[in-house]
């Protein structure tokens, strides 16, 4: 299956770039979470809970976000 995506530039330059940057944005969403994961289940920064609670907090967010757009992280 082929798909041909057109963009009227530069009236739609915007919409262009984040078409061609959706790659990296995935990977530092991805990169973020891994890491609040790990500083969650290992707590390597020695932060409060209340630390830790809000990093959790923010995970949980970010994980809501993305099911209601129907977004995977991990593919």
């Amino acid at each position: 299956m082929k798909v041909t995506i057109e963009f009227n530039l530069p009236d739609q330059q915007e919409r262009f770039d984040n078409f061609m940057n959706g790659d990296k944005w995935r990977y530092i969403v991805r990169e973020l979470d891994e890491y609040m994961r790990e500083t969650i289940k290992y707590n390597n920064e020695d932060m409060s809970l209340a630390q830790l609670k809000a990093v959790q907090d923010v995970r949980d967010m970010l994980v809501e976000y993305m099911e209601q757009e129907n977004l995977r992280l991990h593919a």
